[in-house]
């Protein structure tokens, strides 16, 4: 997935925090803009589609706030606003603050959506098309199902992956690693059924931990770079991380 950073100076965030935002018991509201925002491909018109977005703040006295995605159908045109809170304060530590923020788009019909991020004073940056693929009927709800992410980290060329399964009757067929695009890397835990021998009861009876490494041989890719693995749940479990 070709990602597209979203370069803003040093101060911007302080500007904008000055430009008459919401003001609530000493706290303000502004609209930031992530220095990255990442659109994992892979989704289909009956899944559950995602936009992550990450950014710094300059010191301690931002915190990520709530992010939407509106959708307009007519354009096929998505606005994605990420709030911050500032709280006006003499004892901010001078430190930079990363966060990761995974904004829930929804189910979509299916088309290529321009993905726009809305700032202060109307401003918008325009990122890489989100892509929605037709649903194949015959394959049911999903084309496959995934194990339960709980869990994801990357270091020197090997992801460990933590999740469940959901009964006795599954088990973790595979775990696919996909680069189909620049500074994305899809994880798809794939189950399959098992015969548990107990009959139907026994494979809903709890839950089955897991922890897998998997040696990742990543592209000569540069800055940050997003772990997006799907899960059993129709969501994600997505991680952002700076590479070396």
């Amino acid at each position: 997935m070709k990602t597209i950073l979203l370069a803003v100076s040093a101060l911007s965030l302080v500007a904008t925090a000055q430009a008459e935002p919401a003001r609530y018991n000493g706290v303000s509201i502004i609209k930031d803009m992530p220095e990255a925002a990442f659109a994992p491909p892979g989704f289909d018109s009956n899944d559950h589609s995602q936009v992550v977005l990450a950014g710094t703040f300059m010191n301690t006295c931002y915190k990520a706030g709530p992010a939407s995605a509106d959708v307009d159908p007519l354009t096929n045109t998505i606005q994605v606003t990420q709030k911050a809170y500032y709280l006006d304060s003499s004892w901010c530590m001078q430190m930079l603050v990363p966060y990761t923020t995974t904004v829930d788009v929804g189910i979509l019909p299916p088309g290529n959506y321009t993905v726009k991020l809305v700032g202060e004073q109307k401003q918008e940056k325009a990122m890489e098309t989100l892509s929605i693929a037709m649903a194949n009927d015959n394959l049911g709800p999903d084309d496959a199902f995934y194990a339960i992410a709980d869990e994801v980290s990357y270091s020197k060329g090997v992801m460990t992956l933590k999740g469940r399964l959901p009964g006795a009757c599954t088990r973790l067929k595979e775990i696919q690693v996909l680069t189909r695009k620049a500074n994305i890397v899809e994880v798809l835990p794939v189950l399959e059924s098992v015969s548990s021998g107990n009959g139907a009861v026994a494979c809903a009876d709890d839950f089955m931990s897991f922890v897998k490494e998997v040696a990742v041989k990543l592209p000569s890719w540069k800055g940050r770079a997003l772990f997006h693995v799907r899960s059993l749940n129709g969501q994600a479990l997505n991680k952002v991380v700076e590479l070396n």
